[in-house]
């Protein structure tokens, strides 16, 4: 049973969440007016309120911001605590919560959550795909423990664990005509139109850079923020796609798509990032997840 201050934390976390009494109550298995009740309690309990009530909901104020901010690190080191209790008995139960961008999906991500699942199988994942400015936030807000994306916004309250370089790759069918080459040049991929990702994916960024100094400009036939959109686009016409390498699943044909590697001097590499919040201290599960993952990034 939570304890009574954990309780009133749970509720004020999730109102601020979804902005509203009735919605959190609704999540929370609580009454609207109840809910309320607490809440007003809490605010004169502190002497200050917490939510700016609205017709459309609840809104924090500058008290709430910074109370929701203690709330929501003092719930994270409750579960690390407790993740620490659970590691006297050995490593039996635990959550990692993980917020990745797109790439990860497919193939490293859920790859090792299975092999860290067969050495520990009581540890349950909660994983967020998001890009790269939702990843930065989801650590702020102590949503997640941790972060892997691709070209990472630099932030001083952001620690970066270890990067792994990533080149970006061009992602066509499998009978399009650059798919008989084992690299390809980006001049190459001009040739032809364009399916690329959104401005809120990592990989765009790059590519950007590339075309405001190349006399060759892009034909762009389809934006989207999904890799899989992206990737069903191309699968039937002479489009291409890019993706970084670590989700491209280079030199073999894979639902009717293959990769290549793209050889250009003038395109800038990046890196895959996995990052936690600065001065956070992480649950035992999470730690030892960001290990198994480091060595499957890394190749140990």
């Amino acid at each position: 049973m939570p304890l009574p201050y954990l309780r009133i934390f749970r509720y004020i976390d999730e109102i601020a969440r979804v902005g509203s009494i009735r919605k959190a109550a609704e999540s929370l298995f609580i009454t609207p007016s109840a809910l309320d009740r607490r809440v007003q309690d809490l605010e004169e309990e502190l002497g200050a309120e917490l939510f700016e009530r609205h017709a459309r909901g609840m809104r924090l104020t500058a008290a709430g911001e910074i109370f929701v901010h203690h709330v929501r690190a003092q719930r994270a080191d409750f579960e690390r605590v407790r993740s620490e209790i659970e590691n006297l008995k050995g490593l039996r139960k635990g959550t990692v919560s993980v917020a990745a961008s797109q790439a990860m999906a497919f193939t490293v991500l859920p790859e090792v959550m299975n092999r860290f699942r067969q050495v520990n199988p009581g540890v349950s994942f909660m994983v967020k795909i998001c890009d790269h400015a939702s990843v930065v936030k989801a650590l702020r807000e102590f949503e997640t423990d941790l972060g892997v994306v691709y070209n990472i916004p630099k932030s001083a309250d952001i620690a970066i664990q270890f990067e792994v370089e990533q080149r970006l790759c061009a992602v066509m069918a499998e009978k399009h005509p650059l798919a008989h080459a084992n690299t390809v040049k980006m001049r190459d991929c001009l040739r032809y139109p364009l399916a690329l990702p959104d401005s809120t994916l990592g990989g765009r960024i790059l590519l950007e850079n590339y075309f405001a100094h190349s006399s060759l400009k892009p034909k762009i036939v389809l934006e989207s923020n999904s890799f899989e959109m992206l990737r069903n686009f191309v699968r039937s016409n002479d489009a291409v796609t890019f993706q970084i390498q670590i989700g491209a699943e280079l030199d073999q044909v894979k639902d009717g798509l293959i990769a290549r590697h793209i050889e250009d001097r003038s395109l800038a590499r990046q890196s895959l990032s996995v990052a936690q919040l600065k001065g956070r201290p992480l649950p035992l599960p999470a730690l030892r997840f960001m290990s198994m993952l480091r060595d499957a990034l890394t190749g140990k």
